[in-house]
């Protein structure tokens, strides 16, 4: 009875130390997933809520931007949107995280890459079930990992905002 007891409990913790390692972890905050889980998870809003007066992610302020993308690619932001307050648009005429001028997902997964400094977001939008995979490279930096691309099935964030003026 011992015997089968003892057995009982051995088992029963091997089945506990199993199923915790299965349990996926969330990423670390100063990670390069994490960096991006914290951009989606701070500006999901934009694709399910229409809030007049609140600003989307490409209005907010160079510190806000400073969270989550490089100087380089918050500079180039800010430029393009002095530009388009002069001329009413300029190269970015898009949200690009949601890769779309209406934004709005489901199933949304932020996961790595196979790619070093790579990471993979996938979604898909609601009304077309159309799938969507935006790349985000990222760089360390002195303030941690930041965003310093966006790259779309056939578009790049950099390469829109250093765009020749036409």
């Amino acid at each position: 009875m011992i015997l089968r007891s003892t057995l009982l409990t051995v088992v029963a913790i091997a089945v506990l130390i199993t199923s915790a390692e299965a349990v996926p972890r969330p990423p670390k905050a100063n990670s390069q997933q994490g960096t991006v889980l914290k951009l989606y998870r701070d500006f999901a809003w934009e694709a399910v809520m229409d809030v007049p007066g609140w600003d989307g992610l490409m209005d907010q302020p160079r510190k806000v931007l400073d969270q989550y993308f490089d100087e380089k690619l918050t500079s180039l932001i800010l430029r393009d949107r002095a530009c388009a307050e002069k001329k009413g648009m300029c190269r970015l005429d898009f949200c690009p995280i949601w890769a779309s001028q209406d934004p709005s997902a489901g199933d949304l997964q932020v996961e790595p890459s196979d790619k070093p400094n790579y990471v993979s977001v996938k979604f898909r939008y609601p009304s077309t079930n159309e799938k969507v995979e935006l790349k985000y490279r990222l760089t360390q930096t002195p303030k941690g990992w930041r965003i310093s691309d966006i790259i779309g099935p056939d578009w790049s964030l950099l390469n829109i905002l250093t765009a020749p003026s036409e």
